[in-house]
């Protein structure tokens, strides 16, 4: 049996579950008694899914594709600086506009 067979039975027998809550609910608010399922809307057993990825894998994927921490330090530290260069630079032009809009009176 392949794996979305597997899964899709499994999502078939959630639904039948769901469908099966519906029914007790509706019964308790209708009076009929203590919200007993018929049997034919009684859902299976619900086998769980089995993991899609095992924990090495897992790790393997991520040594693959996350970054080096020695790479992540010095991009912080270099986005740091052009922050503060950014901040600084903008300072510095809003001080410049405001020296030449009082100069000139």
């Amino acid at each position: 049996m392949s794996d979305r067979q597997r899964e899709l039975q499994r999502q078939r027998a959630l639904a039948l579950e769901q469908v099966a809550w519906f029914d007790r609910e509706i019964a308790k608010v209708a009076g009929q008694g203590q919200g007993k399922v018929p049997a034919q809307l009684a859902p299976p057993a619900v086998a769980p899914a089995a993991p899609l990825v095992t924990e090495q894998a897992a790790d393997e994927i991520i040594a693959r594709y996350s970054p080096s921490p020695h790479n992540t330090e010095r991009d912080v530290k270099r986005g740091c600086y052009l922050y503060f260069a950014l901040a600084l630079g903008a300072v510095v032009l809003i001080a410049l506009t405001v020296f030449f809009i009082y100069s000139r009176k």
